[in-house]
């Protein structure tokens, strides 16, 4: 089924790409110093939105699917979205009646395109399956949006109740600043027991919150962006983790399992399918094993002996691999993988939003314990402070 799909649309393949773009009228070529503005915006606002890319993904599959050259449907999209996204399609339009391919002239857009989705139009491109891969690109970033909408939707009460239970606090301690002594010798009552007073105290609360909340944020940021090579120490750890685990390793295999199964069912040789395949996981952990990959490719193995050898990559995984080797149908059998691979990542993404509500709440119910127990402390001080 996979191969009759790739020999039926040769139209796609880089090359097919560039002979288009040269049979079209020569522009001048617009390099990167001559979108200098729109770079520094990028660099500042960041790339497109998630409703750019899905929308992107999703026009240009169909428009490849129905046989429509590239350049028109960039010059179609080069009419819609914001500033940023028509200047991203007029250049990647540009560069490609200059010679280069699709994934390569979006490449030079800088940050604009997400990194995963151009390594995704550049194992298309290999396989002479571009739409295809556009299409699975547009259903995955469909899934991610709503995701991320179910997610903002289920801590938006939580987040609600913490500011306002920071507000309390925050309160406290501005009330706690009208208590006096009644002696010089005496302490003043403190009603929070923490001894912040005044509006002086309440900034330092709110200090202290803020800096806790950006060490937390680039924790979160450096494990993303792999620093100190982090996913080959953390990944092994957590990926057998309910609810935290599969967000990590399903979604990646999804890639993995559509990428193999397009290239493999498009005769691509063994060695350019799992180097793309892996590398379209977009996970540091899962390309560590290229290397070792390679090498049992080039000694004969199997396609599952080969991916076995690293030792990164799921049991399940190299099973089913192995089960469509015998059967002669690992394409079909990897792109059935992949829908199922996808399906568990949308699961595992809602399981997640649900866990960090409970987070909240959970950080909500013990801030509020914190405080009724110091209060009641100090009142038990006061008391017997009388007493004596």
């Amino acid at each position: 089924m996979a191969r009759d799909a790739a020999s039926s649309k040769p139209k796609e393949t880089p090359k097919r790409i560039e002979r288009s773009a040269h049979s079209s009228s020569n522009s001048s070529f617009v390099d990167s110093s001559g979108n200098s503005n729109s770079r520094v915006l990028e660099r500042i606002f960041g790339g497109a939105s998630l409703k750019e890319v899905q929308s992107f993904c999703n026009r240009t599959a169909t428009g490849l699917h129905a046989g429509v050259d590239i350049l028109r449907i960039l010059e179609t999209e080069a009419k819609v979205g914001s500033q940023r996204y028509k200047d991203a399609c007029r250049d990647t339009s540009l560069r490609i009646r200059n010679g280069h391919s699709l994934s390569e002239a979006m490449r030079l857009q800088g940050d604009f395109f997400p990194p995963l989705l151009l390594k995704m139009i550049e194992a298309g491109e290999h396989s002479g399956q571009v739409d295809r891969t556009l299409r699975f690109m547009a259903e995955y970033y469909l899934d991610l949006k709503k995701t991320r909408q179910d997610f903002i939707s289920q801590i938006t009460t939580p987040v609600i109740q913490l500011i306002a239970a920071i507000g309390i606090i925050c309160l406290l301690i501005f009330i706690n600043g009208f208590f006096k002594s009644g002696s010089s010798t005496d302490k003043p009552f403190d009603l929070t027991g923490i001894g912040l007073r005044g509006g002086t105290g309440v900034l330092i609360f709110l200090s202290v919150v803020l800096g806790i909340g950006m060490v937390i944020g680039t924790i979160a940021f450096g494990i993303w962006r792999n620093w100190f090579n982090c996913h080959n120490t953390l990944v092994p750890l957590i990926r057998n983790v309910p609810v935290i685990g599969p967000v990590f390793t399903q979604s990646a295999m999804a890639r993995l399992s559509m990428t193999l199964s397009m290239m493999l069912g498009a005769g691509v040789d063994a060695k350019r399918s799992v180097r793309d395949g892996l590398l379209s996981t977009g996970n540091y952990y899962y390309m560590s094993g290229l290397p070792a990959t390679m090498q049992e490719i080039e000694r004969g193995n199997s396609l599952a002996e080969s991916l076995a050898a690293p030792g990164v990559l799921p049991e399940d995984f190299i099973q089913a691999v192995e089960v469509g080797e015998l059967s002669g149908s690992d394409s079909e059998s990897l792109e059935r993988m992949a829908v199922v691979y996808r399906e568990k990542a949308q699961l595992a993404l809602k399981q997640l939003a649900i866990a960090a509500g409970f987070m909240i709440w959970f950080l909500i119910a013990a801030m509020i314990i914190a405080v009724i127990f110091m209060v009641f402390m100090q009142y038990v001080n006061m008391l017997n402070g009388m007493l004596k």
